[in-house]
């Protein structure tokens, strides 16, 4: 009768003492295995909210210190006017030019414009500051000793123009310069070539004249006029057309 093989069985045959091992209960959400990826991030937590509150301890810090600047402001740097509190202010009136330190006025107001001495003879001159009395513009002027002892004074500058009136006693320059046969002195406008007759004097309307009457140019009126008086060794200069 044949024998049979025996076959030999590679499984571990179960250990005798496995029965009387307790059987761990299951707990929902405990894993007895290898930690797994959630569990490794689960660990790290802890590190990344310590960074958050050092953080979040550093802000209020700088908040408290902010707080603490608004609450004294004598700790705070001095801030620039704005805009609007500059225009809020009033701006101040303009003053008018300060005379000239040769400028002399009366105790009338009036401005001496020369000294009889200056203008003792026929067709002397002399230049000077006019101070108006209520405004205190200043207006160059000139003052001449006319034939007859008349005194002429008037402002330089030409009459709604910019450019300065001369008064010319070279009567070859006259002739020569600006083209007209004088017998006296005159006075000329440089940028235009208007020759203004001293002895002279134009109507400007009415019952107004006015010397210094135009006899070469395009010139518009005769010069501006200012009122001058002797009085003892001065002559005063006191009102401007």
């Amino acid at each position: 009768m044949p024998v049979e093989p025996t076959i030999k069985s590679s499984a571990k045959a179960p250990d005798n003492l496995d029965r009387f091992r307790p059987e761990m209960p299951h707990i929902p959400g405990v894993n007895h295995g290898p930690p797994s990826a959630s569990t490794r991030a689960s660990s790290a937590n802890p590190k990344r909210i310590a960074q958050i509150g050092g953080l979040a301890a550093g802000a209020l810090l700088i908040g408290l210190a902010a707080l603490w600047l608004v609450k004294n402001p004598r700790h705070r740097s001095p801030e620039s006017p704005s805009t609007e509190t500059l225009a809020a202010e009033p701006s101040l009136p303009g003053l008018p030019p300060a005379a000239p330190s040769n400028t002399k006025l009366t105790s009338e107001g009036g401005t001496i414009a020369a000294t009889a001495e200056e203008l003792a003879k026929p067709w002397s001159s002399n230049k000077f500051t006019f101070i108006k009395p209520f405004t205190r513009e200043n207006v160059d002027a000139m003052v001449i000793r006319l034939p007859g002892g008349v005194l002429w004074a008037f402002g330089i500058q030409e009459p709604y123009g910019k450019c300065e009136l001369e008064y010319v006693t070279d009567l070859g320059q006259m002739a020569k310069q600006y083209g007209y046969r004088a017998t006296h002195p005159m006075v000329v406008n440089p940028c235009n070539s208007t020759v203004y007759d001293p002895l002279k004097a134009s109507s400007l309307g009415g019952d107004v004249w006015v010397r210094g009457e135009i006899v070469q140019g395009a010139g518009l009126r005769p010069p501006i006029a200012i009122n001058v008086q002797a009085s003892g060794d001065s002559i005063i200069a006191d009102r401007i057309e």
